[in-house]
C-alpha cells in the first residue's frame, strides 16, 4: 500500500502492476503480479498469429469488463438483485493513428428496481469505475527507457 499526501490529507494508494514480457514475433505475455496473466498478439493481417486480443482490444474489453463489475458492485451495496447485465464497448481506430475515438459503451440492465434507481446506479458507476474515468479522463504517464546495445 502506496501513501501519498495532498496538502494535510493521508491518502491510502493500491500500486497497480503489470509485466509484459516479449515471447517472439509480436506476441507478449502481461501478468498482474498477483496469479494471472494473459497472451496478447496481433492478427494475422496485421503480422502477429492471432494468439490473443491486442493490447488495444484488451483495453476496449477492460472498459466493458468494469463497467458491469462496477456497476454489479454498487447495485449489490445499494440493495439492488439484478437479472441482466451487459456492457457493449465499441471504439473507432483512425488507420493513421494510435488514438481510439467515438468510443460507445451501452449498458442494458434489468433487475428488481425501478428504472430510475437502475440509472442512479449507472450514474455512481460512471463515478467509481476506474477504467471509465481513464477513458474518460486521460492521466499523464511517467516513462523510462533503459536500453543496452548487444
Amino acid at each position: 500500500m502506496l501513501l501519498a499526501r495532498i496538502g494535510a490529507q493521508v491518502i491510502n494508494m493500491a500500486k497497480i502492476k503489470a509485466t509484459a514480457k516479449w515471447v517472439g514475433n509480436v506476441r507478449s505475455i502481461v501478468d498482474n503480479s498477483r496469479t494471472h496473466c494473459i497472451v496478447l498478439d496481433l492478427p494475422a493481417a496485421k503480422g502477429g498469429e492471432d494468439k490473443g486480443p491486442t493490447a488495444l482490444e484488451l483495453a476496449v474489453m477492460s472498459l466493458a469488463d468494469c463497467a458491469i463489475t462496477i456497476y454489479a458492485d454498487i447495485a449489490k451495496k445499494s440493495g439492488v438483485e439484478l437479472s441482466e447485465l451487459v456492457a457493449v464497448a465499441e471504439a473507432e481506430q483512425p488507420a493513421d493513428s494510435p488514438k481510439l475515438k467515438n468510443v460507445d459503451l451501452k449498458i442494458k440492465v434489468s433487475g428488481k428496481a425501478s428504472k430510475r434507481l437502475l440509472e442512479t446506479v449507472w450514474r455512481k458507476t460512471e463515478e467509481k469505475c476506474p477504467v471509465v474515468v481513464i477513458f474518460k479522463d486521460s492521466i499523464p504517464i511517467k516513462i523510462e527507457l533503459e536500453a543496452s546495445a548487444q
